[in-house]
């Protein structure tokens, strides 16, 4: 019986052995056949994620080993049989591990914790925070212009030196209010940005044809779904993604502003495949492209929230056209559908400038969800990241602001505030996020809450 029982757990550890080695050789065979898409630096990170999936997959190993050591009375080919349960154990359990690393099952190996981190160590300082202007203009409820001054001022005594608009945003309200508040208040020079894709038109001048097509009516006051109340009523937003469309929303967005110069302008919202095709093909990128050239602005960047439309205007285009992304709601404690736009990125070197970081709000609190009213799955993780900081003793939005801004890509986070008290406690969660651990990204990751683990 001793000597069987010895025997048997020999086999049963070639067995394990054997199909650890096999699972090896398939991720090996998966990195390497996906070579060209990985370069040096994301090879080190494919490393570090693999010594992650293999310490999850520990576990299972051992199991399999103890189980393999129990007394057994059975047939030889009987505990063969069940090595063979076993080692595929193993293999499955790493197989989910590997799926939970890259976000979702079915991402290629290659991609595999490439996604390189911020130095731990590295300074969450105010610079890293675009204030994000749409606030300004009265989203959801109206807010009193002098209350809008009072938060840009607010913002330029902290430190905050970049500031996020659109035209979109209150037809045009959120421009003229940020200028205002810029020329009055500004002591050293900042930086501005804003988008283009809508021309604030005055209504006589919008023709009957524009007003059947693409007059966006959803987002004038008095209509169902406007949110900005506060929108002046004597302009109508014409959708115009040509490259006449945008020279001349850039001259009326410095018109509005009344400064000088704005650094980078951002292609807004260009994700159906009408506005896609017209701001590509119709020569609309190559407008801006014509302006960074004659040194009118310094970037050519994207504003859009959804993720494969971002990826497909970086692919679709010449390396260097856009400078910067503005990528909204795609990355933050409740969405990683960024992740592979945040690859890209980094492998052209574009900077990443992270909005939504707060989910609309929904993650200080609020009721929003993409412009919307959270739906219940939504709460349920919302309640599981709260467990999580009461448990760390962190609020929940320093903990979003330490994940928006993890990823080395990342440049910067907007953050969209309305009054003086909001900035303050944006910079006060700034500083808390310093103090989120490593082992909270870990709790979370096993807990199906974020496809990435910040280092």
């Amino acid at each position: 019986m001793v000597f069987h029982r010895h025997r048997n757990v020999a086999i049963a550890r070639r067995r394990v052995a054997r199909a650890a080695r096999a699972s090896r050789r398939r991720e090996n065979y998966a990195r390497y056949a996906s070579r060209a898409r990985v370069t040096a630096s994301a090879r080190d990170g494919v490393a570090s994620r693999r010594r992650i999936v293999v310490a999850k997959c520990g576990d299972a190993r051992v199991t399999s080993k103890r189980r393999a050591r129990s007394p057994r009375d059975a047939s030889t080919d009987a505990t063969d049989a069940r090595a063979r349960v076993f080692s595929a154990r193993v293999v499955v359990a790493c197989a989910i591990a590997i799926a939970m690393a890259s976000g979702r099952a079915g991402t290629p190996a290659a991609t595999l914790g490439t996604l390189r981190a911020h130095d731990a160590k590295r300074a969450l300082a105010v610079d890293r925070l675009i204030l994000g202007a749409s606030p300004l203009a009265g989203i959801y409820r109206g807010v009193d212009a002098s209350e809008a001054a009072a938060t840009v001022r607010a913002a330029l005594d902290v430190g905050f030196t970049r500031f996020d608009t659109a035209p979109h945003y209150g037809l045009g309200l959120s421009e003229t209010r940020l200028g205002e508040a810029l020329r009055t208040h500004a002591k050293k020079a900042v930086k501005v940005y804003t988008k283009v894709g809508r021309v604030m038109k005055p209504m006589d001048e919008v023709t009957e044809s524009e007003r059947e097509s693409v007059v966006e009516w959803g987002n004038v006051p008095g209509n169902d779904g406007c949110i900005f109340p506060d929108a002046p009523r004597d302009v109508l937003p014409v959708l115009d993604y040509s490259a006449n469309g945008f020279v001349r929303s850039h001259a009326d967005s410095l018109n509005r502003l009344g400064i000088d110069r704005i650094e980078g302008l951002r292609i807004h919202d260009a994700e159906t495949p009408e506005r896609f095709e017209a701001a590509t093909t119709g020569g609309g990128v190559r407008a801006l492209t014509a302006l960074r050239d004659a040194g009118t602005i310094s970037e050519v960047s994207l504003g859009m929230n959804d993720a494969s439309y971002v990826l497909r205007m970086i692919r679709e285009n010449p390396p260097g056209t856009f400078d910067s992304v503005m990528m909204a709601g795609s990355w933050n404690l409740l969405d990683q559908d960024g992740l592979e736009v945040l690859l890209e990125c980094q492998a052209r070197n574009i900077k990443v400038h992270n909005a939504g970081v707060f989910a609309s709000g929904v993650l200080v609190g609020g009721s929003h969800y993409k412009y919307g009213p959270a739906p219940d799955e939504i709460k349920r993780r919302i309640e599981k990241w709260n467990v999580l900081a009461r448990a760390y003793d962190i609020p929940l939005p320093a903990i979003a602001l330490a994940f928006a801004l993890a990823p080395e890509v990342v440049d910067s986070c907007a953050v969209g505030v309305k009054s003086p008290d909001e900035v303050a406690q944006s910079v006060a969660w700034l500083a808390d996020a310093a103090r989120v651990p490593r082992q909270l990204w870990l709790d979370a990751f096993s807990q199906g809450l974020l496809a990435w683990i910040p280092s």
